[in-house]
């Protein structure tokens, strides 16, 4: 059920603390990878304060540490020539900490995956965050159920995590908070409202955040995006403010730098 070499990969891939590293360490990345192409979702619920998640906005969470749970789901894509359509994996843990060598987490994979796209995941998170020291306290093949019903977003692996989220919209249906955020898959954010963020795995952690900061992205991700920095991430220097570069770009994306 360990599948340590992925997830030494995949944890701090997912993690936020890699785009404090990315600030402090450069930007180099590894550039021997096949071309990949993924559209999916992303949920990720912490216990930053609701709707103002610093770490999203080129800075540290206020309280130095931070239990969170990022998932990804790819509905279809390619990792060089694997098919990655259907695959899902939560990384649970303090996924961003000012004291990078506090960070850590365990990956859960679900269990339709094959040990293909696990491969081929672990390997396209090393080239977006190439830099990163592994640091995983384990591991675990798992069932992942997340839904979308409307607005409303619901993540559960049985007995060890349950998430739901809503997304609060305006008369046109049109999601009424989204923002530019530094995030892994793209450059923007939709909060939503963290109904319920409870976490028990024994002898992993627990906690319960419900209420704390939630946001949903839709995603579509390519080698290319990467390869041109195209990502707001790879603008950073998580100063607490946006840098000249970061703000250039979301003013072309017809946003606000706030």
């Amino acid at each position: 059920m360990t599948i340590l070499r992925i997830a030494c990969l995949l944890v701090f891939a997912f993690a936020v603390s890699g785009l404090a590293s990315a600030a402090d360490e450069g930007k180099s990345m590894p550039k021997d990878v096949p071309d990949f192409d993924v559209h999916g979702i992303s949920m990720t619920e912490c216990q930053c304060t609701a709707y103002a998640c610093p770490c999203r906005s080129n800075g540290h969470p206020d309280h130095g540490s931070c239990d969170a749970a990022d998932f990804t789901y790819i509905k279809h894509g390619h990792y060089g020539k694997v098919d990655m359509s259907g695959f899902k994996a939560v990384v649970i843990g303090d996924l961003i900490d000012h004291d990078a060598s506090k960070v850590q987490g365990t990956a859960y994979f679900d269990k339709s995956s094959t040990p293909e796209q696990r491969a081929a995941f672990s390997e396209m998170l090393a080239f977006m965050f190439g830099w990163n020291p592994p640091h995983i306290v384990g591991s675990k093949v798992v069932s992942i159920d997340f839904k979308v019903d409307k607005n409303t977003y619901t993540l559960a692996i049985p007995d060890i995590l349950e998430e739901k989220g809503v997304m609060k919209v305006d008369s046109d249906g049109k999601p009424t908070h989204v923002m530019p955020a530094m995030d892994l898959w793209g450059n923007k954010i939709t909060y939503v409202d963290n109904v319920v963020f409870k976490y028990h795995d024994k002898g992993v952690g627990e906690w319960d955040h419900s209420g704390h900061q939630a946001n949903v992205k839709e995603f579509h991700t390519t080698k290319e995006m990467y390869a041109n920095k195209k990502l707001l991430m790879q603008h950073g220097d998580m100063s607490g403010t946006w840098t000249a570069e970061q703000k250039k770009m979301i003013e072309a994306m017809g946003m606000k730098a706030e």
